[in-house]
């Protein structure tokens, strides 16, 4: 499209420091899923090679360098816009969408012609009957509200599917735990306004939030996310996602201060929690067998024994997901993947083996871990 790589640029800035993704809807091997983004035309060539086919995602937060970005250093991670999904679920649309999933998994061209007549049906649900309208008219709603408060309106994008996306933008910012500020202040106005399309997970995760590229094509309605306006109707957004046409984009005209309230949010609920914390060492507690040494080599069963049977398992891969068991974020969707050699929290960036593990978790230092495995083995 023309265009997309200066909106890029107004929405992304000249340069960034980001992950794209664009993971398959099947498990698909040697299928690199991840590339790292510097600049809008970098950003164009991978959604111009994607759309369509592949969700098109990006992460919310910025690095901040290229060094930081190389070495995933969290520490280092700045906001400049917090990011509000609305979604309406519906299993009429879920069960087509895994129809089309399983004949893309046996090949793109698998049975081409059904899978066109399924994507039509899905257009026609979205489209005709309006099944996205709930989500648009409370993403609606809550920006107006928003701007009540924060000067700016967030700026709307439909999805590309049944729901919308909510963008707010501000001072390039770090925060103690932005996961707590975002979810307490999601939370709230999902409360308070009965917001029921407000997905709560996106804002218990935002960072390892993704959400998806502007102007790209849903992979599997071939819709495309585009911007909209209070006034536009919901055939109006039909339309422009229908017809996709490149808008201009200002970002100064949806600026806020809202940082400043994040950052109180921020401070009030790390004091909370550093007030709720045990300090004291918690009790180690094993259910499974640890008779013999030879458990240790595998954390799978070692993980199994402390935390009981997975969330996930998966009879062809060689790891397990749980939720993840630190209190520091709230885990909904299982992010806690262990593997034979270790575990690793693709939320928190918490790593290592079970050693490491044993003094995280359990508050204990390095001689009381000794003690502990000798008194399981």
């Amino acid at each position: 499209m023309k265009g997309l790589q200066s909106f890029y640029k107004s929405f992304y800035g000249p340069s960034f420091y980001r992950h794209f993704r664009r993971p398959p809807d099947f498990n698909l091997k040697k299928f690199r899923i991840q590339y790292t983004v510097e600049n809008p035309k970098t950003l164009y060539l991978h959604v111009h090679r994607n759309s369509g086919h592949h969700p098109c995602l990006i992460h919310t937060y910025d690095y901040g360098s290229r060094g930081n970005l190389r070495e995933r250093n969290k520490s280092k991670i700045v906001f400049d816009r917090a990011f509000f999904d609305f979604d309406v679920s519906n299993p009429e649309i879920k069960n087509i969408k895994n129809q089309l999933i399983t004949l893309k998994s046996q090949g793109p061209n698998q049975q081409r012609e059904k899978q066109e007549d399924l994507i039509k049906i899905l257009q026609k649900l979205i489209i005709k009957k309006r099944l996205a309208k709930t989500a648009i008219n409370e993403a609606k709603d809550f920006a107006l509200k928003f701007k009540e408060t924060f000067v700016n309106e967030p700026a709307l994008f439909f999805s590309g599917c049944k729901g919308c996306h909510a963008y707010t933008f501000f001072k390039a910012s770090s925060f103690k735990n932005i996961n707590m500020a975002l979810s307490w202040f999601a939370e709230h106005i999902k409360n308070v306004y009965n917001y029921e399309t407000l997905d709560l997970s996106v804002n218990h995760d935002a960072m390892a939030r993704l959400s998806r590229v502007p102007y790209t094509k849903h992979q599997i309605t071939q819709l495309t996310v585009v911007p909209f306006t209070m006034n536009d109707s919901y055939l109006d957004i039909m339309r422009k996602s229908l017809n996709p046409y490149v808008e201009p984009f200002e970002i100064e005209n949806y600026s806020t201060n809202f940082h400043k309230h994040l950052q109180k949010i921020d401070l009030v609920e790390s004091f909370n929690t550093k007030v709720k914390g045990n300090t004291k060492t918690k009790k180690v507690a094993f259910s499974g067998n640890f008779n013999n040494q030879r458990n240790l080599s595998d954390h799978r069963i070692f993980f199994r024994a402390i935390l009981g049977n997975p969330v996930r398992e998966y009879p062809d891969k060689n790891y397990v997901m749980y939720q993840c068991p630190f209190p520091n974020h709230i885990d909904k969707k299982p992010s806690f993947m262990v593997h034979k050699y270790g575990y690793h929290c693709y939320s928190c960036q918490k790593k290592g083996n079970y050693w490491q593990f044993l003094k995280d978790y359990y508050n204990l230092n390095d001689i009381q871990v000794k003690k502990c495995l000798k008194q399981i083995l």
